[in-house]
């Protein structure tokens, strides 16, 4: 039912019974086919890097999980509750970058040309289903060990569409790869069935040094400690292939996605922590979870992570260079 009811959807969208609406500025959506995992926060943090330095750049999100509503712009005081943990995690790694958060994507695009009419690029976060605003790029990611191919549509599966949408996608990006030769790449993008217009690109995760929750430059080398690993993600599967490969994982404690960590769950992680700590034992946890800790009462490092992104074929361009072309 669900599946018939978004396929109905979306006919109506493609034979023009509902209006996808138009803006004055550049828009570019990322999203997926697939409920969270997908690596879209990674994704969204490395197009910031790439294209703040070519435009007047601006970011909105709906805000999963916020407890308000309506358009708020962020700044240095918000919190997670207010406006989200990944519209925050993007914000305070790029503070020079204009990041909101709307729930009707048009309404916060029009307001943040109020604020900010020089802004000539926005990037819609998680608005793949988002149909009622028009995009110059429309971006789908798909996780190399859980392609959208292979899933089903919820209940059956994980999809919150049928696979066909991908088809609306102008650029597919395929997330959280291992190493792969140029064989691999053309196994999988044959098992893709892309078609003649759409853009493939391949992205791994680097991981980077893990820091204090409280002071960024307390840097730690990872191989010199053993961990305690709890998150609230939608997948730590990747996180924990990582430590395993360099150090000792002692214990995981896993939430679901964007939970919101309460005082129950605090003295849990750490009475485990103290349960179970050997010498320099940490605990550990991603940098979208310390969005939503607190007055933590031990000490807790963050695992920090980049990407990497190539499109497939001859050319294996940057995405952000295929982007400035394709936006002029």
């Amino acid at each position: 039912m669900y599946g018939v009811i978004t396929y109905l959807r979306n006919k109506l969208f493609d034979c023009g019974f509902i209006e996808e609406k138009s803006h004055s500025v550049k828009i570019i959506s990322v999203g997926n086919l697939r409920v969270g995992g997908t690596g879209k926060t990674p994704f969204v943090e490395y197009l910031i890097k790439r294209l703040s330095p070519h435009f007047n750049l601006a970011i909105l999100s709906r805000g999963y999980g916020r407890k308000t509503k309506g358009f708020i712009l962020l700044n240095p005081h918000h919190s997670a509750s207010e406006v989200g943990d990944e519209p925050l995690l993007l914000y305070k790694r790029n503070p020079n970058t204009l990041v909101a958060v709307c729930e009707d994507r048009n309404k916060g695009v029009e307001n943040i040309l109020t604020h900010s009419p020089e802004t000539n690029l926005i990037i819609l976060d998680d608005a793949y289903q988002h149909r009622y605003i028009n995009r110059n790029i429309n971006i789908l990611l798909t996780e190399y060990n859980r392609p959208f191919f292979k899933d089903k549509v919820i209940p059956y599966g994980r999809l919150r569409e049928y696979a066909q949408g991908a088809k609306r996608a102008d650029y597919i990006v395929i997330t959280k790869c291992p190493p792969l030769n140029e064989n691999q790449k053309q196994n999988f993008v044959s098992k893709l069935k892309p078609l003649s217009n759409q853009k493939i690109f391949f992205s791994n995760i680097v991981y980077k040094q893990p820091y204090h929750i409280k002071n960024k430059e307390n840097k730690i080398n990872i191989k010199d400690y053993s961990v305690i690993l709890f998150t609230g993600i939608a997948n730590n599967s990747h996180i924990i292939e990582y430590l395993n490969s360099l150090t000792k994982v002692i214990d995981t404690i896993t939430f679901s996605d964007h939970h919101n960590f309460t005082s129950k769950d605090k003295t849990q992680i750490i009475e485990r922590y103290k349960t179970l700590s050997q010498k320099d034992t940490i605990l550990l946890t991603t940098e979208k979870d310390a969005m939503r800790l607190q007055n933590f009462e031990t000490d807790i490092y963050v695992l920090p992570i980049d990407i990497e992104v190539h499109q497939y074929g001859e050319n294996n361009n940057l995405i952000e260079n295929t982007i400035q072309e394709d936006v002029k």
